[in-house]
Order: structure tokens, then C-alpha cells, then sequence
């Protein structure tokens, strides 16, 4: 699974007229980091999402398929999958809210 796609543009001996210049020569790497800050907190959203619908998928899996007569979700091993990943989700997502947070209230220097 893939949580979106991504591609890699390369510019190379590009010149741009002086009157389309958003705001003076060297400036184009800060505007383009400052618009990839929303998108970049929208990408981890997504991944905590993505990872908490194969937890799904692999609670459903453990639950109805046995091996050697029990249930796999009976295993320890697999518990100890389950809780790591649970735990790995949860510190993901509050990782994601963290950064958000600090987007949207941002501290001063």
C-alpha cells in the first residue's frame, strides 16, 4: 500500500523574468519549504490512518485463522505484534498532533 505518490521534477538552466518573481531572486526555496509544511502534516495524517487500518486488517487475520488447533490471536508472539504496533500507531499520531500543534501555535524566538 501506498499512502500517495510522488514524483521528482529536476530544473536545469531555467530563467525566469524579473517581473514574475514572487519575491526577489534566492527567495524561491523559502516559499516552497513554507508551502510544503500543510502538505507534509497531510501526508502523516494519512500514514496514521494507513497504519491503523492494517491494524485492522491484521486484528481481523489473528481472530479467524488458527494454526496448530488455536487461534493465532492466542499467541504470544502475536499479542506482542499487536501491542508494538499499537503502540508504534499511538506514538505516530501524537508525534503528528505535536506538530501540528506547533504549526498552528507557533512558539516565539
Amino acid at each position: 500500500m501506498c499512502a500517495a505518490a510522488c514524483e521528482q521534477v529536476k530544473l536545469d538552466n531555467v530563467r525566469v523574468p524579473a517581473a514574475n518573481l514572487l519575491v526577489g531572486e534566492g527567495k524561491g526555496f523559502a516559499i516552497a519549504q513554507g508551502r510544503l509544511g500543510p502538505g507534509r502534516i497531510h501526508h502523516c495524517i494519512r500514514s496514521v490512518g494507513l497504519g491503523e487500518r492494517a491494524l485492522e486488517a491484521m486484528l481481523r487475520r489473528v481472530t479467524s485463522r488458527k494454526t496448530f488447533g488455536k487461534l493465532l490471536a492466542q499467541q504470544a508472539s502475536i499479542q506482542m505484534d499487536i501491542a508494538r504496533s499499537r503502540i508504534d500507531i499511538d506514538c505516530c499520531r501524537q508525534l503528528v498532533r505535536r506538530c501540528l500543534s506547533s504549526m498552528l501555535h507557533p512558539r516565539p524566538r
